[in-house]
This record gives structure tokens, C-alpha cells and sequence, in this order.
């Protein structure tokens, strides 16, 4: 498969009723049993817990001794599974924070380049313009550990459901969620060259101050030699943490933006004829002007000299509606306008042909575990009903 394109590996698969409701009734469970552990944790124990990454300000823990549980969702019986607790805040919004996840396969994520190929196999729930992060899907994605390893560790795929969401708490807080678990879909079958692994990973995330985004995340990771898991492990945990940032909620407002307008940019040259950059008013020559009309911003296309100009790689829908890595251009003023521009006016449901589908990762989990606090105050909050999930 050509890295970029987000087409299934798998032949069309439709889901019955039946297989529908059960997978939903699994989200719900397994979010309400995690939405659990998450208002009762209060601090790391050192014990448990070993500190194995810390980027801006998210830690990210692996436990220190593989522990035998047995759980109702277990994604493999009898085996010892790895467990991860990632905790922390991220700059910026909720809404900032959720866009990125509903849209972080459409970009790069984030710049990780991690995942080799990604595609919705079945989607359960869509966005709504009412609730544009409520998401119901079975998904499929590619871990790229094989480059990595020098060829001699295989690249590992997952067959998810993924589900997203913001809910109110009974204190009036919104708290964003996501999920990602493994489950077993026979028309999703092995793929020769991989190997199919098992991951569960449940995300909450809270707005606490007007600036600030905490984070709070449990995953697991099937069991894996001791030479496996060093290559495995960081790439996963670097995929994680890509998701977990405003700034990839940012940039869907850019892919969003460019995706209404892709057919135009496959043949697009400059309509502007000033000679002057747009950014510092640096005047150009005319035969350079024209014949170097990448240098074009894409969103006004006005001329942007080498110095002033923004470029950024983004996956964007093609006319044959597969998705490809394009190098854009931007000048400051509309790569600001974006960035700034109301959430309101950006959602992720489809209202045109050319409106481009974000595809997202996914994740699975259960456990009881104790995991720490990032300055974030918890209180005795009533359960909450994630009965939108269903």
C-alpha cells in the first residue's frame, strides 16, 4: 500500500445491528469502568510506576513489574499484558484538543509520522454539526517499527474500535474522552507482513484554566519479547503523545480549510499579478515571479518570498478521493487567520463531495491502577452516563 493513501487493505465490511450495539455496549463499558479509576487516582507510586518519557509537560509511565490480571475485556487470557499511564496538561483548548484526535490521522500526526496507513473500516456513530466530536468506528492502523528495526522486527497492525466525545459532568465541567480497543472482526483478517497486535487506551481531558488542557491516559500493549518491546514501545508511546496537543487540533482547521478547495490546488498558479511579497513588501522580478508560482500562498495566493514563506506537509484528499502528502504554502497573515478563527466556524462532519473524511487512531482498555496527579484537584463527582456513546 502506498504510504498516504487511507485505503482499507480490507474488502468492504458491513457491520449488522447486532455487532453494532454490542461494540457500542463495550465502549460504554470500558469507559465508564476507566471514568471510574480516573476520579479516584491521586498520585504516582514510584513503586509501580517508572518514568520512561516527558515531553513538554506530559510523563509518560511504564510499570515496573508486568502484572497478571484478569479482566472482562482482556485481549488475551492468560497472558501478561504492559501497561502505560500517561498524565500531564497540553496548551490551548478542549475543543483544540479534541479536534486534533478527531482529525489526527489527517495529518501527519502531528508531525510523529508513525502510523504507515490508516482507514475507517466501519463507521457506527458520525459527527454531528450538534455533536462534532461523538464518534462511534472500527478502525484499522499500521504501527512503522519495520525501518526502525533495520527490517528485523515487523511492522504491527490493530483492529480497533475507537470511540470519541465530550460529556458534562455534573459540576457543569466538560470532559473530552477517547477510546481506542482492540477487537476481533473476522473480515478484518491477518495481513502477511504484519503482525496483529492488541492495544487499549482510554484518554480523558479537562479544560482547568482558560489556557490549559489536563491529560490523563491508561493504555495497554500485548505481551512482546524483551527485543520487541524496545522498538515497539517508543514508537507507541510517540504516537500517544502526538495526539495529546492542541496544535494538532490547529492544524485540522488547516486541512479542513485546504481540503474544500484541493481540486483547485492540483492546478493551481498564482492569481495575483503584484510583484511584491505579501509578508514584507520585498519586491520580486517578474520572470521570477511567474515561473516560481509554488511560492504562492495557497489560502490568498499572493506571492510569499523564500524568507516569509510557511510551508507545511498535510494530507489532503485527491480528486480519486485517496488521500496524499501535499507540501503547502502559506503567508503569515492567512496561516494566522486560521489559527485564530472561532471553533465554531470548523467542524468535522462532511457537507460536500469535497469535503475531506478525517481518519483517527484508536486504542482499548480496563484496569484498576493508581496513576498520578498533574495539578489537577479531584473531587467526589457522580457517575457520569456515557449513554451518547451507544
Amino acid at each position: 500500500m502506498i504510504k498516504g493513501e487511507a485505503a482499507s487493505p480490507f474488502r468492504p465490511m458491513s457491520l449488522s445491528l447486532a455487532d453494532m450495539t454490542e461494540l457500542q455496549v463495550l465502549a460504554k463499558t470500558i469507559l465508564d469502568a476507566n471514568f471510574d479509576q480516573y476520579l479516584r487516582f491521586t498520585d504516582v507510586d514510584p513503586n509501580i510506576w517508572k518514568l520512561v518519557k516527558f515531553k513538554d509537560q506530559v510523563r509518560v509511565y511504564s510499570s515496573r513489574a508486568t502484572e497478571r490480571r484478569s479482566y472482562r475485556f482482556q485481549v488475551d487470557d492468560g497472558s501478561d499484558l504492559q501497561s502505560m499511564l500517561l498524565v500531564g496538561s497540553t496548551p490551548g483548548s478542549l475543543n483544540d484538543v479534541m479536534y486534533g484526535i478527531v482529525g489526527s490521522s489527517g495529518i501527519e500526526m502531528a508531525g510523529a509520522n508513525v502510523f504507515s496507513d490508516a482507514a475507517v473500516l466501519s463507521s457506527i456513530r458520525e459527527p454531528t454539526p450538534v455533536e462534532p466530536f461523538q464518534s462511534v468506528a472500527v478502525r484499522w492502523m499500521e504501527l512503522d517499527v519495520r525501518r526502525r528495526s533495520v527490517r528485523l522486527v515487523k511492522n504491527r497492525d490493530y483492529v480497533y474500535v475507537e470511540a470519541t466525545g465530550v460529556e458534562t459532568l455534573p459540576s457543569g465541567e466538560r470532559l473530552g474522552y477517547h477510546l481506542m480497543h482492540s477487537v476481533d472482526v473476522p473480515a478484518a483478517h491477518d495481513l502477511p507482513g504484519r503482525v496483529r497486535a492488541k492495544l487499549s487506551v482510554c484518554s480523558f481531558f479537562r479544560q482547568t484554566n482558560e489556557d490549559s488542557v489536563s491529560v490523563y491516559a491508561m493504555a495497554m500493549m500485548d505481551p512482546m519479547s524483551s527485543r520487541v518491546r524496545r522498538v515497539v514501545a517508543p514508537r507507541f508511546v510517540k504516537a500517544l503523545l502526538s495526539m495529546f496537543t492542541a496544535r494538532g487540533g490547529k492544524m485540522q482547521k488547516l486541512v479542513q480549510v485546504l481540503s474544500k478547495s484541493y481540486r483547485d490546488l492540483e492546478s493551481s498558479k498564482p492569481l495575483s499579478s503584484y510583484l511584491n511579497c505579501t509578508t514584507c513588501t520585498k519586491r520580486v522580478w517578474r520572470l521570477r515571479r511567474f515561473t516560481n508560482y509554488n511560492n504562492s500562498c495557497t489560502l490568498c495566493r499572493e506571492y510569499v518570498c523564500s524568507s516569509c514563506k510557511i510551508e507545511k506537509k498535510i494530507k489532503l484528499r485527491r480528486r480519486d478521493q485517496k488521500e496524499a502528502n501535499r507540501k503547502v504554502v502559506f503567508c503569515f497573515s492567512c496561516l494566522t487567520d486560521v489559527m485564530v478563527a472561532n471553533d465554531s466556524e470548523f467542524s468535522f462532519v462532511e457537507e460536500t463531495d469535497d469535503a475531506a473524511e478525517m481518519i483517527r487512531p484508536a486504542h482499548h482498555s480496563v484496569w484498576s491502577l493508581r496513576a498520578p496527579t498533574r495539578s489537577i484537584t479531584r473531587k467526589k463527582e457522580a457517575p457520569v452516563d456515557f449513554a451518547s456513546t451507544r
